[in-house]
């Protein structure tokens, strides 16, 4: 009996020891970058090779591994280039941001979620939103398909991410005994995306995209923008740890 007690308590301790049983967290730029990507205004083509998009947008009621209740304001600028020529469905794209915001830190890991960190959540210190800010890059390539009035759209790239604030030191603290860090305030992530659109004659276009992004952990964000032919735009956009928010913003052609 008392060595099987033993053999409990020497196990416990082992997995603790190897970070088995630590909650995951990781910085806030660990996300998808809010770019509302416009495709082609016409079908095959009669619209320009080159585009800038700058969009301002605004999100809450945030959730993610291991955060919860935040809200993040942040803007993007994104060049898209059709390297032959406006006729192509085949597209480059570079994108740039910078975001902030407050999160507090929450269990979505049940198993993982020792005793030291539950107790931190529970005091007074676990209890307060700690505010964040990044700057994130995106290089991304795809292409963008004709049927006729409906466009299909795939895109895929790598996503790269700094920053710092209040919450990346408590991850530090936290990251000496409760939790594991995946990245140290910066890092890459490989990035993937899904598109559906459907073009609305001379009022425009309307397009949801699903963006993917992953590299220890996954992340997921839906995307509904509508672009109007003047180059304004706006949407609506559901994104794990930026939250649910609207964007809003403008294309211009070169």
């Amino acid at each position: 009996m008392k060595n099987s007690i033993l053999f409990c308590i020497l196990s416990v301790a082992a997995l603790s020891l190897c970070g088995c049983l630590n909650p995951h967290l990781s910085s806030m730029g660990a996300s998808q970058m809010i770019v509302a990507h416009q495709p082609r205004m016409a079908v095959n083509g009669n619209s320009s090779s080159m585009t800038l998009s700058v969009d301002a947008f605004g999100g809450a009621k945030m959730t993610g591994r291991n955060v919860k209740d935040g809200f993040t304001a942040g803007g993007t600028a994104a060049l898209n280039y059709r390297p032959l020529g406006s006729m192509t469905p085949l597209y480059l794209e570079a994108a740039f941001g910078g975001k902030g915001g407050q999160v507090s830190l929450d269990c979505s890991e049940g198993g993982k979620c020792n005793d030291g960190y539950m107790a931190w959540l529970a005091s007074p210190e676990g209890k307060k939103k700690y505010s964040f800010w990044n700057l994130q890059e995106r290089l991304a390539v795809g292409a963008d398909f004709d049927l006729g009035p409906v466009i299909l759209g795939l895109g895929a790239g790598v996503q790269l991410f700094e920053g710092g604030g209040k919450f990346d030191d408590v991850r530090d603290y936290l990251g000496m005994s409760f939790a594991e860090n995946d990245d140290e305030g910066f890092g890459v992530k490989l990035y993937s995306s899904a598109r559906i659109g459907a073009r609305l004659g001379q009022y425009g276009v309307l397009a949801l995209d699903a963006d993917v992004m992953w590299l220890k952990s996954v992340n997921i964000g839906l995307m509904l923008n509508y672009f109007h032919p003047s180059g304004f735009h706006g949407g609506v956009f559901a994104v794990e740890k930026v939250g649910y928010g609207v964007n809003f913003g403008k294309t211009f052609s070169f």
